[in-house]
């Protein structure tokens, strides 16, 4: 095999050249040459999808796959029986398309794929996360607190809104790079992690850094979203530690354990917000007095703003607590109601939402002429329904029951996963089920924050496959074909 035909077919170097990439495409200043190698990577993508499907049948291979495959195929009819009036909307229709067959049968699929020392790409993923924020984060306080803030382009660097968001496009994305970042430092501390990938540690000096840069950067960025992740993620794994130590407990242990859980996550929240409100006091503080740093000009590159007349003091501009999405998420339910069963397709929420409604989607506006891509309605689980319909929910609904009732029943009957990454990842996805009732998550949108959930729910699906293996669960015949029971 030649060296090209090997580096094309290898999936593993796909999916970190895409998560990297993907992760790139958060940063104002590299935006637009990130997208542009991102439209070769999603060609690559579907190629080694369609290859896979048919070379390794994959889609057979995948564990619960027969539900996924069947969303893939009620997605295809939705945007048969939608066609868009725009051709723009087909197109993206069919990309979003392309997009959900690649987080089931590249991402999740990943225990499909023979001989791949998965931690090992788990791995080189972390350590890129972990230095590259890292290096990002103290660039952006500094200039932050240089007071230095600038706009290039139709971004703003380091404030936005009133709230930091450094170099990243806006302050919800760095939140959430921010908790990815502290969870990667969480598992390159696992001593099976770094024993089993065959790679050094990580040094703790940069892990240090990366823990304090990023927890800053996400108390400054005021995403409500990114912090009940971080503090979902960090319960979960409290929940852990009280029930994953042993296999039978006792009436009394149950309940004397669920009150330490119930009392730790209310510690917890507490913490997490007064520490908010301590660090954004503390840097308005230290930021009206220091001096103001002198405006920078150049009109032939950019306009360089030294700061805003109003002092930053890292809140939302917005004083509703659910800053509008009351307003989408009832939107979201009229254009439910245009086709309940099947849905209405991604592509075509905004081209609905101007017909149905006369100001159009909320927040649509801001987003000019990506608004036909970027309209969402901060709900994952609302995204899914209005766009796939209830058949599309329900075999969604079906495949994430059936993958978190297995793996939980693992997660906590083995006692040997104290140095593992499993329980690490385990509480990453619970914390993000509970993200994505509040921003966007899950699927319908070709972001870091969908890929990365989908890379890592693969990685604890090479947990699943070995505890549960494919010859241990027998088989079904269908049709006259006979098909592993792992499909179901």
């Amino acid at each position: 095999m030649s060296k090209f035909k090997k580096v094309l077919l290898d999936t593993s170097l796909f999916r970190r050249s895409y998560v990297i990439c993907m992760f790139c495409s958060n940063l104002s200043f590299i935006l637009i040459p990130a997208y542009a190698v991102l439209a070769v990577l999603f060609v690559w993508g579907v190629f080694l999808m369609c290859y896979n499907a048919v070379k390794h049948r994959t889609i057979l291979k995948t564990r619960y796959g027969l539900w996924l495959f069947a969303f893939v195929v009620t997605s295809l009819v939705t945007m048969i029986v939608h066609m868009a009036s725009s051709f723009l909307y087909n197109a993206y229709n069919l990309v979003m398309l392309l997009h959900v067959s690649m987080c089931f049968f590249v991402f999740y699929s990943v225990h499909t794929e023979k001989h791949l020392n998965f931690r090992r790409e788990l791995y080189s993923i972390c350590r890129f996360i972990v230095y590259t924020t890292t290096v990002l984060g103290i660039l952006g306080l500094a200039f932050l607190m240089a007071e230095i803030s600038f706009e290039v382009l139709w971004f703003k660097f380091i404030v936005y809104e009133n709230r930091f968001d450094g170099m990243f496009i806006n302050p919800n994305l760095l939140g959430f790079v921010a908790v990815a970042a502290i969870f990667c430092c969480h598992m390159l501390l696992k001593k099976d992690f770094i024993a089993i990938s065959g790679r050094e540690r990580v040094s703790r000096i940069w892990i240090g850094s990366c823990i304090a840069v990023n927890g800053i950067s996400l108390l400054l960025c005021d995403s409500n979203g990114a912090l009940v992740l971080l503090i979902g993620y960090a319960i979960f794994f409290v929940i852990y530690k009280m029930f994953g130590s042993e296999s039978k407990f006792t009436a009394w242990q149950i309940i004397s354990k669920s009150v330490a859980c119930l009392a730790a996550g209310l510690v917890i929240v507490m913490a997490m917000f007064f520490v908010r409100n301590i660090t954004q006091a503390g840097f308005v503080q230290i930021m009206d007095t220091a001096e103001s740093s002198s405006a920078i000009s150049d009109d032939s590159v950019t306009d360089m703003i030294a700061h805003d007349e109003a002092a930053v003091t890292f809140e939302h501009e917005n004083a509703n607590l659910d800053s509008g999405r009351f307003v989408l998420w009832q939107q979201a339910s009229k254009m439910f109601l245009q086709d309940p069963i099947l849905g209405i397709g991604k592509g075509n929420i905004y081209e609905y939402g101007t017909r149905i409604f006369e100001d159009g989607i909320k927040f649509s506006d801001k987003y000019g002429a990506l608004a036909p891509i970027m309209t969402d309605f901060h709900n994952g689980y609302i995204t899914i329904l209005v766009c796939s319909g209830v058949v599309g929910f329900v075999l969604f609904c079906i495949f994430g029951l059936r993958f978190f009732k297995h793996i939980t029943m693992h997660v906590f009957r083995d006692d040997s996963l104290h140095e593992s990454v499993l329980p690490c990842m385990y509480s990453f996805l619970c914390s993000y089920l509970i993200y994505s009732f509040i921003e966007v998550g899950l699927l319908y949108n070709p972001t870091f924050t969908i890929i990365f959930f989908w890379l890592i729910l693969g990685y604890t699906s090479c947990f699943l496959v070995k505890y549960e293996p494919d010859s241990t669960l027998g088989s079904f015949v269908l049709f006259g074909r006979t098909f592993r029971k792992s499909l179901l």
